[in-house]
């Protein structure tokens, strides 16, 4: 399970700022993304999905008892069903050849490239969101900036960068996909 961090933190003022309507928290995590949007008066249910049993698990204990939030184990959008206002997605995002070619960790590596995940979701993320829905991605300069952002163009997507956060090793930006 992803523990929060400074990732988590700079996505979390955005999904305060933007978040609305019907949310999918999709790769919730620990589930403090899901957690804090519930908590948003113009928020009306939040479904946190994740592919990680012990995750879904973890955050199906700790936030059973708030009625806005439904958790569902998914890989992507395999097992999501109907539309939503908002998309939020901390992806792993690091690319694996480049950190630590021979270590795994589904957390934090999207792909070879770094950027693989996060054209699945962004291929599929719009048959599941609602007309003046929005999607809030976060990413790593170490991602590929300009690859994800033909990936959007290519799915006929349109962004804008809302937030970033400088680290001694990378640049982790936030993007609004409407």
């Amino acid at each position: 399970m992803y523990e929060p961090r400074e990732d988590s933190f700079l996505l979390l003022e955005s999904v305060k700022k933007f978040g609305k309507g019907n949310v999918l928290d999709m790769g919730t995590g620990s589930g403090i993304l899901a957690y804090e949007a519930s908590k948003l008066k113009n928020v009306k249910s939040v479904t946190a999905a994740d592919i990680d049993g012990k995750g879904i698990a973890y955050v199906k204990k700790k936030y059973n008892h708030i009625k806005k939030i439904k958790v569902v184990r998914s890989y992507l959008f395999k097992n999501i069903k109907g539309k939503f206002d908002t998309i939020i997605f901390n992806p792993p995002y690091l690319p694996q050849e480049i950190v630590y070619p021979k270590f795994e960790d589904k957390t934090i590596f999207g792909g070879k490239k770094g950027y693989e995940l996060i054209k699945r979701f962004l291929d599929n993320a719009k048959n599941y969101l609602n007309k003046d829905g929005i999607i809030l991605l976060l990413f790593s300069s170490l991602t590929n900036k300009k690859m994800i952002n033909r990936i959007i163009k290519k799915n006929k997507l349109k962004y804008k960068e809302i937030d970033k956060l400088k680290l001694d090793f990378e640049e982790l930006y936030v993007y609004l996909i409407s």
